[in-house]
């Protein structure tokens, strides 16, 4: 594992690179200001630290969490996120970050349960599931749930529910099914809602071309990260995730 200092480094790097990208400058800024959530380190910890299913029970700095956590959370408060959406949930990380600092914006989140008992949901391969007893989300601190709305279901059904009770869409963070029919499903729906000057995220965007295919119908360039320094695998594309900006 590289040293928190350099890790740090390389977040605060890469948020700087993307608000460059996106011209939205103060990114990095708040990911300074996410090194010194230690409430937010603090209260996921206190709710992984029971849990002999979750491997992890600790993090050294707020930034371990990872550049793709941190870019959702510098994401939504640089664009003021009153609505954001997420599909894909599985513990609540994501979850967490997104809703720490929130302005008092709400998140509507989706999830097709991957229990312990059934195994996986997705058809993507990938085969993370819930620990035993446990339900989507379970790892967000009781103190960010008050404005989050959590639906469970495929995100072709429920996308349209959450469409029909809000206006426009401030962020939108796919991380469900990475299957090319389910992300391009996902990135045609929302980008008509999608404001002027939101943002879309997608995790794993390497796993088919249906990120970068959407790219080119709408005419954005994306910007496309790289994983963290600690998750590098000799062989892989190194890809983590990509943004779009409307």
């Amino acid at each position: 594992m590289i040293a928190l200092a350099a890790q740090n480094e390389f977040v605060i790097s890469r948020l700087d690179d993307l608000g460059l990208w996106l011209d939205l400058p103060e990114l990095a800024d708040y990911g300074r200001q996410l090194a010194g959530k230690l409430d937010l380190k603090l209260g996921i910890e206190s709710m992984v630290g029971p849990v002999d299913f979750f491997r992890t029970k600790s993090w050294d700095g707020v930034l371990r969490f990872g550049l793709y956590r941190a870019a959702q959370y510098a994401l939504a408060r640089a664009v003021g996120a009153q609505t954001a959406i997420e599909t894909g949930v599985l513990h609540g990380l994501s979850s967490a970050f997104l809703l720490a600092d929130n302005g008092g914006g709400r998140l509507y989140s989706v999830d097709y349960p991957s229990t312990f008992d059934d195994g996986p949901s997705n058809l993507d391969g990938f085969t993370d599931t819930l620990p035993p007893g446990m339900g989507p989300g379970w790892a967000v601190p009781p103190v960010l749930r008050e404005l989050w709305e959590l639906r469970l279901g495929k995100s072709g059904d429920m996308l349209p529910e959450i469409f029909a009770s809000t206006g426009s869409v401030d962020l939108f963070v796919h991380d469900s099914d990475h299957t090319f029919e389910t992300m391009t499903l996902e990135f045609e729906s929302v980008w008509p809602r999608l404001r002027e000057g939101g943002i879309l995220i997608a995790d794993n965007i390497d796993c088919n071309t249906s990120f970068f295919d959407f790219a080119r119908r709408v005419g954005r360039i994306p910007y496309v990260a790289p994983v963290d320094p600690d998750h590098v695998t000799p062989g892989l594309s190194g890809i983590r995730f990509g943004v779009l900006k409307k």
